[in-house]
C-alpha cells in the first residue's frame, strides 16, 4: 500500500477518476443519441426520396411510354460516368477554368480563386 493510499488520499484520486469516467460514459451516451436522431432523420429522407422517384418514373412511363430498359440505360449511362460501374456518379478531381489548378472533388468551388466548379443539383456533399 503506497503511502498516500495509508492516509486515504488514494480514494480521492479515485473518485475523481471514476467521476471524469461518468461524464464521458454520459457524453458517450449523448453523441450516441444524437446520432441515432439523424440516422432516423436520414433513413425517412431516403424513403420518402425513394417514393418520389418511384413516382416520377411510373409518370414516365405510364404517360411516355417508356420501357424498363430506358430507365436501365440512363442508370448504366450515368453509373459510368466516373468510369467505374459501383453504382455511384463520384466526381473525379479537376483542373479549375479560371486558374487552372487542380480542384478535389470534394470542393465546389476552387479553393484558390473560388471559381464555382461544380453547380450540380445533384451533388451529395
Amino acid at each position: 500500500m503506497g503511502t498516500f493510499s495509508m492516509y486515504g488520499h488514494g480514494h480521492v484520486s479515485e473518485g475523481i477518476a471514476a467521476s471524469h469516467a461518468a461524464q464521458e460514459a454520459s457524453r458517450a451516451s449523448s453523441q450516441a443519441k444524437s446520432v441515432g436522431r439523424h440516422l432516423k432523420e436520414l433513413e425517412a429522407n431516403l424513403a420518402k426520396t425513394l417514393m418520389i422517384c418511384e413516382a416520377l418514373w411510373e409518370i414516365l412511363r405510364d404517360e411516355h411510354g417508356y420501357k424498363l430498359d430506358d430507365l436501365h440505360s440512363k442508370l448504366y449511362e450515368i453509373d459510368m460516368r466516373d468510369g467505374v460501374l459501383d453504382g455511384k456518379n463520384k466526381r473525379k478531381p479537376t483542373n479549375c477554368p479560371n486558374c487552372n489548378r487542380t480542384v478535389s472533388p470534394r470542393h465546389p468551388a476552387c479553393i484558390y480563386c473560388g471559381q464555382v466548379i461544380d453547380n450540380s443539383v445533384f451533388t451529395i456533399s
